[in-house]
């Protein structure tokens, strides 16, 4: 993997899509010598995302497992603690209701 500053990336901007295409390279772009950005490849950034997919689904399990370990609290008790039960429209109005009224 290579480093380049982001006036070098501007100046070669085909031949770094080019590497990364078709020879896989990843190159880090940086800005006063702090790493801002990097190319890489579509097939990269694939896996890159099936990665984060993985772990979004290893997270998702464990909070599952600990909400049936510790309880959950209801929605409508946790926007009543937070002013915001208007949120669950069961109310006479909302504050968009309102609002809208209030341009009339």
């Amino acid at each position: 993997m290579s480093a380049i500053s982001v006036a070098q990336a501007k100046s070669q901007f085909s031949h770094l899509l080019r590497r990364a295409e078709y020879g896989g390279d990843r190159v880090v772009v940086q800005r006063h010598g702090k790493p801002v950005a990097a190319i890489v490849s579509t097939d990269d950034l694939r896996r890159l995302e099936a990665l984060e997919d993985d772990q979004d689904v290893a997270d998702a399990k464990l909070a599952l497992r600990e909400a049936e370990k510790q309880g959950t609290i209801p929605l409508e008790v946790v926007l009543k603690r937070h002013g915001l039960e208007y949120l669950l429209g069961k109310s006479g109005g909302t504050k968009r209701t309102v609002r809208a009224r209030r341009r009339r």
